[in-house]
């Protein structure tokens, strides 16, 4: 490859990031305007118009705000561990597929690349508690790491009836074969489960057990504040949002809509 390819690839990659964060942090204003709204409380309101630049002040106060390591850790590797997990979750965002030439990597192992990635997050969950030397902290670390390693096994074995029907571990090839069925009709039920998996592995409600404050003080995070939490939190939904990726282009078709909507509006419209 070139030089001039792989600057470009790079340019490509921190505008990829920008606008994931971006699109993040607007989500959950979204998120806890809902939330507000099915617990019949008060959300975000003060900041902006009815609260709509809320997120700018919290992520302003989550990095700026300042940060110590405990001091029994190890704080190189206390402060390097929440970085080292936002980038596998960053990276596993140029694994992602938007169109039939609108990927960053053409590779034919998408869902090994995901499966791996997803692996050594949880291995970063693991070390977060250990290197925090704070007996809550470990507790919640190994609870948190062993559920997410156990999740992927199983999700493994669930993908893998997606593998057989496919015969492709791309996700290129797995969309142009919903071109005229999309999956989600054949792994009606599968399709549950992974979902119920995903919500699992990602720590979102109802199942955000590693994060069960009567028990575990906010789980493997801690000894962790502002910036470091920041990265945490940045990282936990960019794992959910790529997870919403996988789920539209392995039972939703993707890009694709299949011939028998077409057929439809063209026959109604």
């Amino acid at each position: 490859m070139s030089i001039l390819g792989s600057f470009l690839i790079i340019i490509i990659n921190i505008i990829l990031m920008l606008v994931l964060t971006i699109i993040i942090a607007s989500l959950t204003l979204i998120e806890r305007k809902f939330l507000a709204l099915v617990q019949r409380r008060v959300g975000p309101n003060f900041v902006g118009y009815k609260g709509r630049l809320q997120y700018i002040a919290d992520a302003l106060k989550l990095f700026i705000k300042g940060a110590f390591a405990p001091n029994e850790s190890n704080k190189f590797l206390f402060v390097t561990i929440p970085s080292i997990a936002l980038a596998i979750c960053y990276a596993v965002w140029m694994n992602g597929v938007w169109g039939p030439s609108l990927a960053l990597f053409d590779m034919e192992y998408n869902l090994i690349y995901v499966s791996l990635f997803s692996v050594l997050f949880g291995m970063c969950v693991i070390l977060t508690g250990y290197f925090s030397k704070n007996k809550y902290a470990m507790l919640a670390a190994v609870r948190s790491g062993i559920g997410m390693l156990n999740l992927e096994l199983f999700m493994g074995l669930m993908l893998l009836n997606v593998i057989l029907v496919s015969e492709s571990f791309s996700f290129l090839t797995i969309v142009i074969l919903q071109e005229n069925f999309w999956f989600i009709f054949l792994f009606l039920f599968l399709s549950g489960l992974i979902i119920i998996t995903f919500l699992l592995e990602t720590n979102r409600a109802p199942f955000d057990l590693p994060e069960a404050e009567s028990e575990l003080v906010t789980g493997y995070t801690t000894e962790y504040g502002g910036f470091f939490f920041g990265l945490y939190y940045l990282g936990e939904y960019l794992h959910l949002f790529f997870f919403s990726l996988v789920m539209t282009l392995i039972f939703f078709g993707g890009w694709e809509l299949p011939n028998f909507f077409v057929i439809f509006f063209n026959f109604y419209i």
